[in-house]
């Protein structure tokens, strides 16, 4: 069973759980807030809460941060960082945190509570590191910059993930047999242009009218199949299928042969045919 990848439904990695800490250790001013309100001691609550919301906030522009550079890390083509630099930005909001959480809610002196702000800035440094430098896209002299081929990669990806929902609701084993080969098969292509993004622009019409006929034309069967058992859908969906596995196969060939100009009218002819066909 071939299964979509995504950071989000694979094991949890080193970038899913680092900044969690950062949520649990300002959860002690929580019910000091509480306790201090029900006391009447305003400073406290003030310092208190204020301290809570504003370590909450820099747990969250950490964490933040952190998701960007694991995003940045999971393709091999190189990729901007952020315009914001969320982890830095939270490691000055932590640092304002501690400092007036020690002074308002304390009572700490001002010295000694911009002490402890800063070694909260620098521990968080040291431990997190901050936001990588922003690079500019680096696919040389092929007329597409690297963002452009990643976002390309992004949108096939979803447009495959969707298939493989759509091939989720078939039955027929074979049906979702071939499914999962057409599946196997694109997600290699996606490989391909990622270990030499010069292939993006012979892709291209693959990437992004292609794929979603593909998967406009599996959606519609599986809809279509579970209200209405029709031999001739069936008929009409394989004969898809055929094309789409031919088109796959020949995106493949033309990909080592750096030819486009051939695959172009065959994905022109599929077009055609999922315009033709009763199963979209």
């Amino acid at each position: 069973m071939v299964k979509r990848y995504s950071p989000d439904n694979t094991k949890p990695s080193r970038y899913q759980l680092r900044g969690i800490l950062l949520y649990l250790l300002p959860l002690p001013l929580l019910p000091a807030t509480l306790i201090a309100l029900l006391n009447d001691n305003l400073q406290l609550a003030v310092g208190s809460g204020i301290g809570f919301v504003l370590a909450m906030t820099a747990a969250t522009l950490a964490r933040k941060g952190i998701a960007i550079e694991a995003q940045a890390k999971k393709r091999k083509i190189v990729r901007r960082s952020s315009t914001l630099p969320y982890k830095m930005l939270g490691a000055i909001v932590l640092g304002i945190g501690i400092a007036f959480t020690s002074k308002i809610a304390i009572g700490n002196g001002t010295l000694v509570s911009l002490l402890l702000g800063l070694a909260a800035y620098i521990g968080f440094y040291l431990y997190y590191g901050f936001d990588p430098a922003r690079r500019n896209p680096n696919v040389a002299a092929i007329g597409i910059t690297s963002e452009e081929v990643l976002e390309l990669l992004e949108e096939a990806e979803t447009r495959i993930a969707g298939i493989e929902d759509a091939r989720a609701k078939i039955h027929n084993q074979e049906l979702k047999d071939r499914l999962r080969r057409i599946i196997s098969e694109a997600r290699n292509i996606l490989s391909t242009i990622e270990e030499d993004p010069r292939d993006a622009r012979r892709a291209r019409k693959f990437l992004k009218v292609y794929l979603d006929g593909a998967q406009q034309v599996t959606a519609g069967y599986a809809h279509a199949h579970k209200q209405l058992d029709s031999v001739e859908l069936d008929a009409n969906f394989r004969r898809v299928l055929d094309t789409i596995e031919t088109v796959i196969a020949e995106q493949q060939e033309k990909l080592l042969e750096n030819n486009a100009t051939e695959l172009e009218v065959q994905i022109e002819v599929l077009q055609m045919q999922l315009e033709k066909e009763g199963v979209s």
